[in-house]
């Protein structure tokens, strides 16, 4: 064999074995592939199964799902939130498709804490009279990390399933809470302020936290102002503060509703602000009566039979539509009442 004839064997041998290699990574990696698809399948099954269980009823509504069926929503309500609705401008206006109350925008009405702490131990009164000292000095900040720490979590989650409330403060000759005094109810809920003979009377404000774990859009929502008969009843403020992240550009979201209450309810003149994710408020005026909103002066029903609630207080012919049962039975949602003080 002559030398040339020599270099073509050396050429072809090494074609044929760098198309060999080449087979030999395709098959190799096809099989990771399969395998690796196999694998995520799984995992997602997996996944699945898991938050099934471990966030039931936490679940947010979105926008595009709101959407499916905007007019009958406001009507339905969500599965926790007794007369919550949707609000829906003018489509005249372009400004906005939908302003949608902090009460309707989430699946419940109130926070619910995950049994995540294994077996945790806490200390009621010390914690309550750590927490109260805060709150009493004005020193909202200290009480909502307070509110967020595990054992705090963990006192609210060992009433869970109940009405009953842990308390720290002045009591009658009964026993009864009576005076000043701080609760911590299930569901990260708690109320300082006034009591009369066990309940809520008098001046005082009512907090749902949410844990930091939560999906939700709703990160606080808190009422101040005056209570009767463990309620809002009087002049008070309705506050939402929401997680940007799971906001959309689409809506508006109740951020204040300032004005009188009765057993829960709007009741009277009220000035509402909205806001969207960016941060941008509008300021509303509208008229409740038993937590049913009044029909604006001036203003027609529009074509999908929604009543105008709210006007602009800036622009008074720019309205908030909401349809019949949206319109009835608004007002400060979750509280847990009527629970005795759990020894």
């Amino acid at each position: 064999m002559d030398k040339q004839e020599k270099i073509k064997l050396a050429i072809t041998a090494g074609i044929a074995a760098v198309i060999l290699l080449i087979l030999v990574l395709f098959l190799a990696l096809s099989g990771k592939k399969n395998n690796d698809g196999e694998m995520l399948e799984e995992n997602i099954a997996k996944y699945s199964s898991g938050q099934e269980e471990s966030t039931e009823g936490l679940s947010v509504i979105t926008a595009s799902e709101e959407k499916s069926d905007e007019s009958d929503l406001a009507a339905t309500g969500d599965s926790g939130s007794t007369g919550s609705s949707v609000l829906t401008y003018s489509e005249t206006k372009n400004t906005a498709k939908a302003a949608i109350s902090g009460n309707s925008f989430y699946a419940t009405s109130a926070a619910v804490l995950k049994n995540v702490y294994r077996g945790m131990k806490y200390d009621v009164n010390a914690q309550l009279k750590d927490m109260y000292t805060y709150w009493a000095d004005g020193n909202m900040d200290a009480v909502r990390d307070l509110a967020h720490l595990e054992r705090y979590e963990t006192m609210s989650l060992s009433l869970n399933g109940s009405k009953d409330f842990y308390y720290y403060g002045d009591k009658n000759s009964e026993g009864k809470p009576d005076g000043m005094g701080l609760a911590v109810y299930a569901n990260d809920q708690y109320y300082f302020g006034k009591w009369s003979n066990g309940l809520r009377n008098g001046d005082g404000t009512w907090v749902s936290f949410y844990p930091n774990y939560s999906t939700y859009v709703v990160k606080e929502h808190m009422y101040t102002g005056q209570w009767a008969n463990d309620l809002p009843d009087g002049k008070g403020q309705e506050h939402y503060d929401y997680d940007p992240e799971y906001m959309n550009q689409e809506d508006l979201y109740l951020q204040n509703a300032i004005g009188g209450f009765s057993s829960g309810k709007y009741n009277g003149d009220m000035y509402i602000i909205t806001i969207d994710k960016d941060g941008n408020t509008i300021e509303w005026l509208g008229s409740c009566e038993g937590g049913d909103w009044k029909q604006v002066n001036y203003a027609a029903i529009d074509d999908k039979g929604k009543i105008p609630v709210l006007s602009e207080r800036e622009n008074s012919d720019n309205h908030i539509f909401m349809s019949v049962d949206g319109a009835k039975s608004n007002g400060v949602t979750g509280i847990i009442t009527g629970g005795q003080e759990k020894q």
